[in-house]
Formats: structure tokens, sequence, C-alpha cells
């Protein structure tokens, strides 16, 4: 495993572009070269230390959540765009984001979802769910949302309205991940799901993927990796038949984030001072 910088606490989370790495360290957003491992920017953002902001990130812009705020930023600088204040308390905090070209979508808890146009700032609210929404991507025209309550949600981005739905237990699908035409899930009841979005069913499954809650990471070669921070292991999978290749002990905690790169996976935990990068062709 390589340390990529000393940042002195917890990344709550990163992203993972061309040549840098934007992350969250406490009260700071930090910009690292990822050859060089230099920082070149360092900035204090936020006014107390919080362990469940959110990141994500494009070419131009960097999103960030915080409870029930939501900051947009330049990418460069990290100047501040714009802030948004989506809800009041722990019924309407933002739970999840997802961002396109033109829209920025946060589900809020209790199965809301409230879409900003990042050109005109247009705030517009749905009601979506009876249940929230933890996981969100964006695929073509549609939303993709896992539920608290078991299911995958398909939803139409123009009206944001169920199109299809599939229950895939009663626990919560905190993890979504796709890639292609292929939609990967995990659920909190230790199953994973293979789910082909060209007709939204399920392809295959498998149960007792990680004895707790696990994300899936991403695509390696010709597999599927998952990685569960209360077990501290990190598994690898047939991307094709869900069949287990291997499982690899790593010392994490309770969260994080993962990002898959060519050969290497780019990882921060409750265990780790900054992001470490491992090399994967070396598991």
């Amino acid at each position: 495993m390589e340390h990529m910088a000393q940042l002195g606490g917890i990344v709550t989370g990163f992203h993972v572009e061309e040549h840098y790495i934007d992350c969250m360290c406490g009260k700071n957003l930090v910009k690292i070269d990822k050859y060089s491992k230099e920082i070149v920017c360092h900035k204090p953002f936020f006014e107390k230390e919080g362990l469940s902001r959110k990141l994500t990130a494009d070419d131009e812009q960097i999103f960030v959540y915080d409870f029930c705020t939501l900051y947009v930023l330049g990418q460069k600088n990290y100047e501040l765009i714009g802030k948004w204040q989506l809800g009041n308390d722990l019924s309407s905090d933002i739970c999840g984001m997802a961002v396109d070209s033109n829209t920025i979508y946060c589900s809020i808890r209790n199965g809301k979802i409230i879409a900003i146009d990042r050109r005109s700032y247009l705030v517009q609210e749905f009601i979506v769910s009876d249940s929230s929404m933890w996981s969100i991507k964006a695929y073509d025209s549609y939303l993709v949302c896992g539920t608290v309550d078991g299911k995958v949600l398909l939803l139409d981005k123009s009206a944001l309205s169920i199109e299809k739905e599939l229950v895939l237990g009663k626990k919560n699908i905190g993890s979504l991940y796709m890639d292609g035409e292929t939609l990967y899930a995990a659920s909190h009841d230790g199953k994973l799901f293979k789910i082909k979005m060209k007709n939204f069913e399920i392809e295959s499954s498998m149960k007792n993927v990680h004895k707790k809650m696990f994300d899936c990471a991403g695509i390696y070669e010709d597999m599927l990796i998952t990685i569960s921070h209360p077990c501290s292991e990190i598994a690898f999978w047939n991307r094709n038949t869900l069949e287990k290749i291997k499982i690899i002990d790593m010392p994490l905690k309770l969260s994080g984030q993962t990002h898959i790169e060519n050969n290497f996976m780019y990882i921060s935990s409750r265990n780790i001072s900054g992001i470490d990068r491992i090399k994967l062709n070396e598991l």
C-alpha cells in the first residue's frame, strides 16, 4: 500500500481526475498532485469538522453536501459558486447525490429528490418514494436509485417519476456501480446483484458476499471488486458470473471511499490518515 499524502486526518470524500485528487479532510479542501504527491491547493472551507460529508466532481466543478447544505465550487481554486440549504433537520437532510451535464440531483431523506439546474440554478422538488435513497446514479436519460426498503428504482430524469422498480429484498441498497449497460447493487443483507439495464431485470445474484455492509468499488480487468470496511476485506468476483475469485484482508475501519483507475485502487477509511493507493496487480 502506498501513501499518497500526509493530511493529518481522515479523508471523508475524494475525487480522482487525470492529474489531481480533490479531497475533504477535517475543515479543509485539498488538491493533491497524483504524480508528485504534492499538495497544490489547500483551502479552509468548513466551519466544523464532519464525517458525513460527501463529494463528487466533474471537469469544471466540485459538488459537496454536508447534512442539509449543498455547495458547488470551481474545480481549480475551490471558489464558491453556489450554496443551497435544501433541508432543516434529520427529517430533511441530503442522503445521496448524482450529477450530469445539466442538473444536480440530491436525494432527501424519506423519498424526495431536489433537482438544481446547473445553468439557471432553478430548484425543483419531487416526491419519488416512501423510502430514503442513499445510493443514486445517473444513467443516460434516467436516474437509478437504491432505497432503504430494498428496491432499485429507474426514474425518468425529465419528470423524476418511477418508470420501473426492482424489489431486491428488504434491506438498504446502499451501493450502486454502473458498468456500461450493467448495474451492480450491494444490499445490507450481504447480497450482490447484477442487473441488465436493457430490460431492467436481475441477471444474477450472490449471497453472503461480506458479513457486514459493503460497497461495489468498481471493475478491474474482468473482475468486480467489492469492499467491506467493517470486515476489513476486499473481494474479487467474476464480473459476468459473480463467482468469487479471492478475498484480501486489508486493515480498514467502519466506512470510506474507493476509486479504481488502471492498476490502482485509491482508498480512504476511518483508520487512514489521508489517502492510500493499492496496486491491484500485486494483490
